[in-house]
């Protein structure tokens, strides 16, 4: 696969601000509808649902999709089976890194040309996306039938504010899972069976003895950054409630950030970005020995990271009693202005919702699957030990699986990557001023509300614009 696993997540930095105004333009009915949003038959008058489902030879036409690697990998390890449904479709996928990707749809919605037919949307900015008229209601293509097949909390979040349209099929959750290496653990006496390290981390108190255990100051570390079990805590981006309030209070934050302050402190962590060459380098080698992410970093681990450190790695859920939580996934949207619906809809619905196409992907790419049949169709998958993982009992596919099933369904918002990008900077402030909990749980909010507060007014004239805010 690609070498650029973690543009994936890269995705966050890019600037909500570029993506907010295309998308409040769109919703103005200005350029970039591209045509009729009610549209749900062929040029030739045909209804396309029928069509995609009972006549999948007849459609005849060339599309592309668009998005950032490794999706084509997964879209590739599917084809097969789609051209045997539909032999008379061509697929070219045009893939780059995700940040390039998203200003380039961003821009083809807004000039009302240039699309792809099919787009990848990364999860992090399907907010951005919802309200968007410059996207095809799936529900006219008959998506609304699959509704029930899907995990819950992913598929609301495409659902319009005003809750009449779906602009996007999810493809992937993120079980958020926390990686360790075996090696290291069993070095310093650790134990290594996943339900054992959970059970040994279950507290701050058993969290920070295993931070001291792994670490080697100035060698070896136990996180890439200290910050990171405090954004654990907001990774399902539920940073505003339904009034749009900030709700940065939450059981056990501030025991959270004493224990963050305590591996700064002690220099347990490598105060790097969990993304950095840094720290790629150093979970190769064994001096960086946890990281938490989506469960898609399986295969960062296999193919990116560390291919050759089989065995080497085991997972678990997250520590100290931390809640189920989901960690980015992807979906799948088709611009209006498409030429090529039939074609586009046969695509997204054959790749998101057949238990050929999502397993054949998890299995090359370990994009955990939001459509639930996936799961049952294909149980080895999600239950069989895996090699790489040293063929751990529970395998990290079925403690994910277990995870996948109890994320809430939350309120997600056009702030939220703005302020996930505010905990890093403010947790690193707060230390280095060597303020307590309490005062850096301020001073996020205060960052938050500051970075996002242009953000905020454009979310609120949003839900005014689809009748349902309340002054």
């Amino acid at each position: 696969m690609k070498n650029k696993w973690m543009q994936r997540t890269l995705a966050m930095a890019l600037a909500v601000s570029m993506l907010t105004p295309v998308l409040s333009g769109c919703a103005d009915g200005g350029a970039g509808t591209g045509g009729n949003a009610g549209n749900t038959t062929s040029e030739q008058g045909t209804n396309i649902a029928d069509v995609v489902d009972n006549d999948p030879t007849s459609i005849s036409a060339s599309i592309k999709v668009g998005g950032w690697p490794s999706g084509d990998d997964g879209f590739e390890a599917a084809l097969e089976g789609f051209n045997e449904v539909y032999p008379n479709i061509e697929v070219e996928l045009v893939f780059t890194d995700t940040t390039a990707h998203h200003q380039s749809l961003q821009t083809a919605l807004t000039a009302g040309t240039g699309a792809p037919d099919v787009a990848m949307v990364e999860g992090a900015y399907i907010a951005q996306y919802r309200d968007s008229v410059a996207l095809t209601d799936l529900n006219t293509l008959g998506a609304d039938a699959l509704k029930d097949d899907f995990v819950a909390f992913k598929w609301d979040q495409a659902i319009s504010s005003d809750g009449s349209r779906l602009v996007a099929i999810p493809w992937d959750l993120g079980p958020t899972l926390f990686y360790y290496r075996t090696d290291v653990f069993e070095e310093v006496g650790l134990p290594t069976d996943p339900d054992e390290v959970s059970e040994l981390m279950s507290t701050w108190d058993g969290v920070l003895e295993v931070a001291e255990k792994v670490s080697i100051p100035g060698e070896r570390w136990f996180l890439p950054s200290a910050a990171y079990p405090y954004q654990w805590l907001f990774i399902n981006r539920d940073y505003y409630d339904e009034d749009l309030n900030l709700i940065l209070e939450r059981e056990g934050d501030l025991e959270c950030l004493e224990a963050c302050l305590e591996i700064r402190q002690n220099g347990w962590d490598m105060n790097v970005d969990m993304w950095s060459t840094e720290a790629y380098a150093a979970y190769a080698a064994g001096t960086c020995v946890c990281v938490a992410a989506g469960s898609w970093f399986s295969g960062f681990f296999k193919t990116d990271i560390d291919p050759d450190g089989a065995g080497h790695w085991g997972a678990t859920s997250l520590p100290a009693g931390m809640p189920d939580t989901n960690w980015g996934g992807s979906f799948l949207v088709i611009p209006e202005q498409s030429q090529n619906k039939e074609a586009a809809w046969a695509f997204v619905k054959y790749m998101m919702a057949t238990t050929d196409a999502q397993n054949a992907m998890f299995k090359a790419i370990d994009y955990f699957p939001a459509y639930i049949p996936a799961w049952d169709a294909a149980p080895e998958l999600y239950t069989d030990p895996d090699p790489y993982f040293g063929s751990q009992e529970p395998s990290p596919n079925a403690i994910a699986t277990e995870i996948a099933a109890n994320v809430p369904v939350v309120n997600n918002t056009i702030m939220d990557t703005t302020a996930e990008g505010c905990i890093y900077s403010a947790f690193n402030a707060g230390a280095e001023a060597g303020e307590t909990p309490e005062q850096i749980r301020t001073r996020l909010g205060n960052d938050i509300e500051t970075a996002c507060a242009e953000l905020k007014e454009q979310q609120i004239q949003t839900l005014k614009d689809a009748g349902v805010w309340e002054e």
